[in-house]
């Protein structure tokens, strides 16, 4: 039994709890957004945050990284520069490339939003129970492998052929 959320149901259909699950993300990311109402896109935020994890990239890389084709990316530095939080350099071991670095702008700006997020999210986890805790910590394994999978070439294969089916 979960101490604040009563019985624990026996487990949902996988498609009833794909959809609470995206929903429940949605909400939870809007209220973090709140919390720090930036002119960034979610995408440009999650650019930035790998060419700072990362350190510098190139837009190859960076797409690669973000699941992104080259010319979104390309728009997406290019938002990321105009607002100074990333630098274009020449790329040492290909001049004909470029590299994104981030600036200490950038770096502030993350660390300010991972510092106001995590905040509200430390103050709603002390309000759980040690039980729901650890079954949160438990989930958050689960939904990072989920983050990091990128679609197989096999099931962007079978959603084309069931298009081609339906025409």
């Amino acid at each position: 039994m979960s101490e604040t959320t009563g019985p624990v149901p026996e487990a949902s259909a996988p498609n009833l709890l794909a959809g609470r699950l995206r929903v429940s993300m949605v909400r939870l990311s809007r209220q973090l957004r709140r919390m720090d109402p930036s002119e960034l896109t979610i995408a440009q935020v999650s650019a930035l945050a790998t060419v700072v994890g990362s350190g510098p990239l190139g837009i190859g890389q960076l797409a690669d990284i973000e699941g992104l084709p080259s010319p979104a990316v390309t728009r997406l530095a290019d938002k990321l520069e105009e607002a100074g939080l990333v630098v274009r350099s020449t790329n040492p071991a290909d001049r004909r490339g470029v590299q994104l670095a981030a600036t200490e702008k950038g770096i502030a700006l993350l660390e300010r939003r991972a510092r106001i997020g995590n905040a509200w999210l430390a103050e709603q986890l002390s309000a759980l129970s040690r039980a729901d805790r650890i079954a949160i910590e438990r989930a958050i394994a689960l939904l990072e492998t989920f983050a990091t999978e990128r679609p197989s070439e096999t099931t962007a294969e079978n959603r084309h052929d069931s298009k081609e089916k339906r025409r």
